[in-house]
């Protein structure tokens, strides 16, 4: 039968996730992650005495997730409505009957499939950390290969003043290592065991219900809480709204970066063969691919993440109506985020920048992107309005005439009065006015290099 998922379509095969992060959180892997879980709980129990030492043994020796009827798993899931009871069933059925019994004993179905997930979330947390400091390295050159590349800042889409592309960039690569920073946070307060029972109680377990937690994280390489968290779900949800930070941030990049290449701009593009991004219209253009995927998908999964709000509450002590949701979006969130990176990292290693267009673009306004630093001359020699106006003017007639600002500047005899040619000229150039731009990629750069040493 052919796929129903985009995820797992032929056509798009890795182009919305990434095959480590597929691999992590597909049927497979979901299930693996059960059956560790089990194999946890059985080898914790026997050690504790809760279940016979060679009933432990035997679970361990013996139950596989390769062995699963996956097919006969549906069924048992779609008459009950959780996968673990025919999970559990199947299990016993691996093991020698002597010891059948005590698979999945005194626990219950959110034990399992929470603390899975959380086996699941580490090792996703670890493959989107990977790939954001793979997105930063390469970041990181463009602002050192670009430190000092003067072009023009824009703000509401419009000429505002120079600045350097290396500037630019330093500010992307200072939200990434927040974002680190807070996936390191969240990742100490996500990993940790789901184990209370029916309602939190560990009552099944009594007396050893919360040694039996503490040692089962430890067999897991995982912390606990002291309570429980089965119906509280804010873990989840900021994990789930760091990942869609991230993607804000990714969509934001790619869409910056995808005007700076539009036609009218041309200050970038990305490489690529001869086919790449044509259109099957117009033999001219090569559409930015990497960029628009870049966004496209962090899109997508700041969307999803978003989702973990709406679901997070849950009535009482548990609430499936909202967390069968989770098994849907959490998932979803670390795929699209992981194909976010993917494309945003490929568009950074495809970007040819054009120097010269750069600074072609600062002149198209004829030099009226030095207007606060010609304001800010004047003011030192008369008074801050006095030196406006004649800004103000001196922009008028730049407009009327098409004349280059400092050429209109020096036939105005307010300002020859106070300035000379040669120092309107002088001011005039933007390669001067782009202030701590430098210092700041350096000073960027080097707390990243800190960060890093940090480990």
């Amino acid at each position: 039968m052919s796929p129903t998922s985009i995820f797992d379509w032929t056509i798009y095969r890795h182009m919305f996730d990434t095959r480590a992060m597929s691999q992590i959180f597909n049927e497979s892997g979901t299930a693996e992650a059960w059956v560790e879980v089990e194999k946890a709980v059985a080898r914790t129990q026997g050690k504790l005495g809760i279940i016979p030492e060679d009933a432990a043994s035997a679970i361990c020796a013996q139950i596989s997730a390769a062995q699963l009827d996956l097919e006969q798993l549906h069924e048992d899931t779609v008459d009950v409505g959780r996968p673990i009871v025919g999970l559990a069933k199947q299990l016993a059925e691996q093991v020698e009957d002597a010891h059948a019994m005590w698979v999945h004993y005194g626990i219950t179905t959110y034990d399992i499939m929470d603390t899975g997930k959380v086996l699941q979330f580490r090792d996703g947390l670890n493959e989107i950390r990977r790939q954001l400091m793979a997105y930063r390295q390469a970041l990181m050159n463009l602002a050192r290969e670009h430190r000092d590349t003067v072009m023009i800042g824009r703000t509401n889409n419009m000429h505002a003043q120079p600045q350097t592309f290396g500037g630019k960039i330093a500010v992307w690569i200072e939200e990434l290592l927040r974002h680190e920073e807070r996936l390191d946070a969240v990742r100490q307060r996500i990993q940790v065991v789901q184990f209370g029972g029916a309602v939190g109680t560990l009552a099944s377990l009594s007396p050893d219900g919360l040694k039996f937690r503490e040692s089962i994280a430890e067999a897991l390489g995982l912390g606990t809480a002291l309570s429980n968290w089965h119906n509280a779900r804010d873990s989840v949800t900021e994990m789930s709204l760091c990942l869609g930070n991230i993607c804000t941030t990714l969509a934001r990049i790619a869409q910056n970066l995808n005007s700076l290449g539009s036609t009218e701009i041309g200050e970038i593009s990305e490489t690529g063969g001869a086919g790449r991004g044509r259109s099957s219209a117009m033999a001219h253009k090569r559409n930015p691919r990497a960029a628009e995927f870049a966004e496209s998908v962090a899109r997508l999964g700041r969307q999803r993440a978003m989702g973990m709000v709406e679901v997070a509450g849950q009535e009482h002590d548990r609430c499936g109506g909202t967390w069968i949701a989770e098994w849907m979006l959490v998932p979803e969130t670390f795929l699209l985020t992981a194909g976010a990176l993917q494309w945003a990292l490929d568009l950074v290693q495809r970007l040819d920048v054009h120097v010269d267009r750069m600074r072609e673009n600062i002149d198209l306004m004829n030099g009226l992107a030095l207007t606060e630093r010609f304001t800010l001359e004047l003011a030192k020699r008369m008074s801050k309005f006095e030196a406006r106006a004649i800004l103000d003017k001196a922009c008028a007639d730049c407009r009327v005439t098409s004349l280059p600002l400092a050429d209109v500047l020096k036939d105005m005899p307010e300002v020859l009065n106070v300035l000379s040619a040669e120092e309107v000229d002088a001011i005039a150039e933007p390669e001067t006015y782009t202030g701590a731009a430098a210092e700041i990629v350096d000073n960027v750069l080097a707390a990243a290099a800190a960060h890093d040493a940090a480990g």
